[in-house]
């Protein structure tokens, strides 16, 4: 671990000087943040972990444009509402994100809400942009810098602690519950493995992976997750994936609908769940 920390400390210097304007579009707020500090490295190593795979880092080797393409999108907000939205397409392999920094109040609850970077909303695959699209700000990455940032970053992980798993165990419990009154399971009350994947710096989202249920839990929510509000009030967004009845090779056998994750889409979350993952162990609750 000091091994890495020395690494990022050092290394992590060189990625952001080496990533510089060449469009002559002016840089909002939201493109100059994103393009100058940490975060912009951190959201491509989650799309490392999450979504890219062989097919995109080949496309990303052979392609001759180093660029990724940033922009502002903050709608009209509510007054007392400063959140800010932002855009970033990596034209290479053909990826579109969508990311909000959440600066609000709610007032029922008297909670100012405020994240501290950019956090992903959304992941889409898109058709590789053979020109900058309007809008956009292009930005050039050092390659070689970026692909041993992301080699090294690829097994460092933090697991939910404390409150957090605290508040987990309860979440994962509720749904569990949720699933076995639509769907009849031998041996209930036994003790359940679960694994937990681990957090991302960049989503406040979490993977949990019921062993017995063969079940796929993802949570998420638009508060920061480490906030002791999310997990005291219930505000977590749970959607469950039965893996023996919801898994599709493409999303196109099922058209409008977003209740079945693709074959590669459970790999991927498997392989955080279990290889990265923390497996716990739930007592039968009496």
């Amino acid at each position: 671990m000091i091994i890495k920390k020395i690494f990022v400390a050092t290394i992590l210097p060189l990625l952001l000087s080496s990533c510089a304007i060449i469009s002559q579009s002016p840089a909002s707020h939201s493109v100059d943040e994103l393009a100058h500090n940490e975060d912009v490295y951190e959201i491509i190593a989650h799309l490392y972990r999450w979504h890219l795979d062989e097919i995109d880092i080949q496309k990303a080797i052979i392609s001759k444009d180093k660029r990724i393409w940033i922009r502002d999108i903050t709608p009209d907000l509510d007054p007392g509402d400063n959140s800010r939205f932002a855009e970033i397409i990596l034209p290479n392999v053909g990826v579109k994100v969508t990311l909000k920094k959440s600066d609000y109040t709610i007032e029922k609850a008297g909670l100012k809400v405020s994240s501290n970077n950019y956090k992903i909303t959304r992941v889409n695959r898109i058709d590789t942009p053979k020109h900058l699209i309007r809008d956009y700000v292009a930005f050039s990455l050092d390659r070689d810098q970026l692909r041993e940032y992301l080699f090294t970053k690829r097994g460092t992980v933090k697991y939910p602690e404390g409150e957090m798993m605290d508040g987990l165990r309860a979440a994962v419990r509720n749904q569990i519950k949720v699933h076995l009154k639509n769907k009849s399971m031998k041996d209930t009350a036994k003790d359940q493995a679960v694994h937990f994947a681990p957090l991302s710096p960049v989503a406040n989202e979490l993977w949990a992976f019921w062993e017995g249920g063969r079940m796929l839990v993802h949570f998420s929510s638009d508060i920061d997750i480490h906030n002791p509000y999310v997990w005291e009030n219930d505000v977590l967004s749970a959607v469950i994936y039965d893996i023996d009845e919801q898994v599709v090779v493409s999303l196109q056998e099922v058209p409008g609908s977003n209740a079945y994750m693709t074959r590669d889409q459970v790999g991927r979350a498997l392989y955080n769940c279990v290889v990265l993952g923390k497996r716990v162990m739930f007592e039968p609750k009496k």
